[in-house]
């Protein structure tokens, strides 16, 4: 059998990059459990921070537990299943991240802290959003108020 060749412009195409659920789609997350690696509970969904310019979710905020205080981990890396969230982290890791509370906006310094803490590389994903950005100016808010 003949195998089929491929189309020049079928090889250049880059692979499409998967679309985030929008915020309408999301609002529901306030109060589940999100679990981490080894299926420990790492605390509930206590709100979403969105980018100020946009309206786009950049942060879902975690409450920790009633003395330990809240932090957000990076909207792109939390998944929804099985009536839960999903964050690939350990909880430790989780438990070390910068606090604040949910209903205190974030400026861009409180966002490349966050941002540094997870991993994400000063030119790369909200790191880069966030370049031209002055350290005190407020880049993030909380979505649902």
């Amino acid at each position: 059998m003949a195998k089929a060749k491929s189309s020049k412009k079928e090889e250049d195409k880059e692979p499409e990059k998967p679309t985030l659920p929008s915020l309408d789609e999301v609002e529901h997350w306030i109060g589940l459990r999100v679990d981490g690696i080894g299926n420990r509970t790492l605390g509930r969904v206590a709100g979403l921070h969105v980018d100020v310019e946009d309206g786009e979710p950049r942060w879902v905020v975690i409450r920790l537990g009633p003395i330990a205080g809240c932090t957000a981990v990076p909207y792109e890396h939390v998944a929804e299943g099985a009536g839960r969230l999903w964050a690939a982290y350990e909880r430790d890791w989780v438990r070390e991240a910068p606090r604040f509370k949910p209903s205190e906006a974030l400026s861009a310094d409180n966002e490349r802290e966050l941002a540094a803490h997870w991993g994400i590389r000063e030119k790369q994903g909200r790191s880069a959003e966030l370049l031209k950005t002055d350290g005190d100016e407020i880049s993030a808010v909380p979505a649902l108020e």
